[in-house]
């Protein structure tokens, strides 16, 4: 008894251990984020496991699971922000319940806890799967992460071929967000769209778009950072206000602003174009 006790208690374990890490994996793929290294996969399964086999062995410590949740998505996905971080946390419970659920769906349907587990294992593995090979699911997520004024902010982006737009001083390419996305970063700014309320550090743009000509409050973040293809990259870019007529919550990317080439989703006939919102920006 003793013996098959230890064989139920490694394969539980076992189990538990693979799906923290598939859990895991796509949790970070729901998120938007790169996919972690697998010495921090290998240190979380390990915690998974070791935590599943002392709640076996002590019932009703339930704290201990969202101890290890936290602990593991810190592991692989803390370096990314705590904003990443957030994301993650959230997007990681919610790939964590679906292998329980569906092996107690199916341990309702008459299988056994090893098939059971099984299939929730393989079910989980093949919804990453399909997350990494369909670019159009879930790997064409593109979101932009600012920081400025001790203020971030996590927008919607899109690559937008029309966006020509530079800086005449520094030469860098120029990204535009809504006058909503702007007053998160500066709550003390509430009028941004008025030049006599501009932060210290703003400058102006002249631009031409297809509503005429303005000129928009322009700076330069802290930090901006572009999830593309799940996978997070660093620009160099200034950051310039729309007027009131933009209504959007995207942040429209120049492709300028892409580290390079090969971090594009595809080909340019693969961007999307900013459906008529703001075309074709450029300089007066």
């Amino acid at each position: 008894m003793g013996g098959a006790r230890m064989v139920h208690g490694e394969a539980y374990g076992l189990w538990n251990g693979a799906l923290c890490a598939v859990s895991l994996l796509l949790g970070g793929k729901l998120a938007g984020l790169p996919t972690p290294g697998k010495a921090r996969l290998l240190i979380c399964a390990l915690l998974g496991a070791g935590g599943s086999l002392w709640q076996l062995m002590n019932p009703g410590e339930g704290e201990l699971a969202l101890f290890l949740c936290l602990i593991s998505v810190g592991i692989c996905y803390g370096r990314e922000g705590l904003t990443a971080f957030a994301r993650a946390l959230v997007t990681t419970v919610c790939a964590a319940l679906l292998p329980g659920g569906s092996a107690i769906a199916l341990l309702g349907m008459g299988c056994s806890p090893a098939l059971s587990m099984a299939m929730a294992l393989l079910l989980t593995l093949l919804l990453w799967t399909l997350s990494a090979l369909l670019p159009t699911v879930m790997q064409r997520v593109q979101q932009v992460e600012l920081v400025a004024n001790g203020q971030s902010v996590l927008l919607p982006a899109i690559l937008d071929s029309g966006n020509l737009l530079r800086d005449s001083i520094t030469s860098m390419p120029v990204m535009v967000i809504s006058l909503r996305a702007a007053r998160v970063l500066f709550p003390e700014h509430p009028g941004l769209g008025s030049l006599e309320d501009l932060p210290v550090g703003f400058r102006l743009l002249s631009v031409r778009t297809a509503a005429g000509r303005g000129l928009w409050p322009v700076f330069r973040p802290e930090s901006c950072r572009i999830y593309l293809d799940g996978k997070a990259c660093e620009a160099k870019v200034m950051v310039a206000v729309a007027g009131p007529a933009y209504e959007g919550v995207q942040a429209l990317v120049p492709l300028a602003a892409m580290p390079s080439p090969a971090a594009l989703p595809g080909s340019p006939a693969t961007i999307q174009p900013v459906g008529g919102e703001l075309p074709l920006m450029s300089q007066k």
